[in-house]
């Protein structure tokens, strides 16, 4: 099963533009996250649970197989 939650993503700050790795758990759970630039807290809001619906899409996909 895919688990997208521990999926580092890179997010700009909206005061310094320093980019920070979180997590889509973090997003998902609108954790706060201290900027590693400038200090400042970043408070994630997941507009609309998209994170939950994304997780929800891919699960609907189903079992996908890789021959190599």
């Amino acid at each position: 099963m895919l688990n997208l939650d521990k999926h580092p993503i890179e997010v700009a700050c909206p005061q310094c533009g320093f980019y920070n790795s979180v997590t889509l758990k973090q997003i998902r759970l609108r954790d706060a996250v201290i900027c590693r630039g400038c200090k400042v807290t970043i408070n994630f809001e997941d507009h609309m649970n998209e994170t939950r619906e994304l997780e929800e899409q891919l699960k609907s996909i189903g079992t996908i197989k890789i021959r190599l």
